[in-house]
C-alpha cells in the first residue's frame, strides 16, 4: 500500500505530467466546501477531474500523499463528516421554518420540497475524499522524514513556529521534499506542487514561509483543488 520515495520517483521520472502532493486538509476540505465560506464548492468537481486525470494512460497528473497524511485522514474524517451532517440538518431546520413563515404571511401553501438531509451528502463526500486519497501514491514514512521533521521543530522552521511545533506537518513536508529531490535527481523536469490550504503554518501561496526550499526543488505552493486542477491541465 505504501511505497518508498525511491519507488515513486522511479515511476514519475520519465513523465512530463505534473506532480501534486496533497496535504491532509485538502482531502477534508472536500467535505467542508458546501458550508465553509472560505472553501469553494468547486473542490468537489476538481477532485473528480483530478481522479480521472490520474487514471489516464499515460498518467496526466501524479497525485501523491504520505503515510502521515493517510493516518491523519483516518483520524479526522469521521468528525469532519459529522460536522457536515450537523450543518445540513441545521440548514434543513432553517429552510422548513422559512417556508412555514412564508405560508403564514403570504397565505400560500408551499410544499417543503426535497429534504436535503435525505441526500446523505456527508457520506457521498466522505467516499469522494477517500477515492481521491486512494488514487494517490502514498509515500512510506522513512526514518529520515522523522529526523529532519524533528529538526524543523527544534529550529522553528515552517510549518513549525515558536509555541506551535506541528511535528506531523513537519514530517509531511520533509516527505514532500524527499520525493521531490529524488525525482529531480533522476531527471524529472515536470511541475511539482505542494497543495495545502494551511496558510497559517505554510504561509499564503504568493508568500510561502517555505519559499526557499520550494525554490531549491523548483516547486510551487498552491492552496486549493480547483487551482490544482488548473495547473494539472496546464491552464
Amino acid at each position: 500500500m505504501f511505497l518508498s520515495s525511491e519507488q515513486i520517483s522511479q515511476r514519475i521520472c520519465n513523465s512530463s505530467a505534473p506532480v501534486l502532493f496533497i496535504d491532509t486538509c485538502i482531502f477534508l476540505d472536500i467535505l467542508r466546501s458546501p458550508y465553509r465560506d472560505n472553501i469553494h464548492v468547486d473542490a468537489i468537481s476538481s477532485a473528480l477531474n483530478l481522479i480521472k486525470m490520474s487514471e489516464n494512460k499515460p498518467c496526466k497528473a501524479w497525485l501523491l500523499a504520505n503515510e502521515t497524511i493517510y493516518n491523519e485522514w483516518e483520524a479526522n474524517i469521521t468528525s469532519v463528516e459529522q460536522e457536515l451532517e450537523r450543518e445540513v440538518e441545521k440548514l434543513e431546520r432553517i429552510r422548513e421554518k422559512l417556508v412555514t413563515a412564508a405560508d403564514v404571511m403570504l397565505k400560500i401553501e408551499h410544499t417543503h420540497g426535497h429534504k436535503i438531509t435525505s441526500l446523505n451528502l456527508h457520506k457521498h463526500l466522505k467516499n469522494l475524499s477517500y477515492y481521491l486519497l486512494s488514487h494517490c501514491l502514498i509515500i512510506k514514512q522513512d526514518n529520515s522524514h522523522y529526523t529532519k521533521g524533528m529538526h524543523r521543530v527544534i529550529e522553528c522552521l515552517a510549518p513549525a513556529k515558536k509555541g506551535k511545533s506541528e511535528p506531523k506537518d513537519c514530517v509531511i513536508f520533509e516527505a514532500f521534499l524527499d520525493i521531490s529531490e529524488k525525482a529531480r535527481t533522476l531527471g524529472y523536469r515536470g511541475k511539482i506542487y505542494f497543495v495545502t490550504s494551511n496558510s497559517n503554518d505554510y504561509g499564503k501561496a504568493n508568500a510561502p514561509l517555505i519559499s526557499e526550499e520550494l525554490n531549491r526543488i523548483n516547486a510551487t505552493l498552491i492552496n486549493n483543488l480547483q487551482w490544482a486542477l488548473a495547473v494539472a491541465k496546464g491552464e
